[in-house]
């Protein structure tokens, strides 16, 4: 319904509900002079709703046209237009208009996709692969009921790929056995420091060289020995004893 044609019947819609009725003859709907009885109806225009009394009419759009209330096929009628009156019912017009809207470079914002793994330990997160957000052309259709209006995306074309962001949560557990003894070790082979690379081929508190970092999977935690934490490193450190006892750290001596 146009904005004028609206304008129009609301104005009529409040000048007749609010006592211009009692000043219209009496017509039948085929323009001949009624002499049916005045109804009184509940009608409801547009969200308000007010008590009115028609007459030489016999059906729901025969009452509305009387009082100036415009509709179209947008507009949502109960009962439905054609239903015959009866007196005291109620009439219910919802006045509706729709209109569309087309955007362009519309951001569509990447999400944060969490994997368990058990090659991390419990606690520590990795991220794998970065998010970016991606674009789209939308298509809205807004809804207006009553003067209330919704927007909804009725259409999308993926102008860029989204790429959503990758993150591994560690689940696994860690092997701290024989704390005291490696806190032994490193202090001697590293003076402590867990975090070390003298750029001598050897890195972290155990002085691993990567050779034998990634032979018994070091890097699940980190691509070099002084990158990860303690207690992975020692985590490490116990898969290689689990092979060959202390005898790959010359400070063994001091256990």
């Amino acid at each position: 319904m146009g904005f004028i044609t609206r304008l129009t019947a609301t104005v009529a819609c409040s000048t007749l509900l609010m006592g211009g009725l009692s000043a219209l003859p009496a017509h039948a709907e085929d323009g001949t002079t009624a002499t049916t009885a005045a109804l009184t109806l509940d009608v409801r225009y547009a969200g308000t709703t007010h008590q009115v009394t028609v007459s030489g009419v016999q059906t729901v759009a025969g009452a509305l046209a009387q009082l100036n209330l415009a509709f179209d096929a947008d507009d949502v009628v109960s009962p439905a237009p054609d239903s015959a009156l009866t007196d005291g019912m109620t009439v219910v017009v919802d006045v509706v208009s729709t209109s569309t809207t087309v955007k362009t470079g519309v951001t569509i914002k990447y999400k944060t996709v969490k994997v368990k793994t058990k090659k991390l330990h419990k606690g520590t997160k990795k991220t794998v692969r970065k998010g970016k957000n991606g674009k789209a052309t939308r298509t809205y259709l807004t809804t207006t009921v009553n003067g209330v209006s919704t927007t909804e995306v009725v259409a999308e074309t993926i102008t860029k790929k989204v790429v959503n962001k990758k993150v591994l949560v560690g689940t696994g557990k860690l092997n701290l056995a024989r704390l005291s003894k490696w806190n032994k070790i490193a202090k001697c082979e590293s003076g402590g420091r867990w975090h070390i690379n003298t750029h001598n081929g050897y890195y972290g508190g155990l002085q691993f060289n990567l050779a034998t970092w990634r032979s018994v999977k070091g890097q699940q935690f980190a691509k070099y020995p002084h990158k990860a934490s303690k207690a992975e490193q020692i985590t490490v450190a116990n898969r290689l004893y689990a092979k060959r006892g202390f005898k790959p750290w010359s400070c063994r001596h001091v256990l």
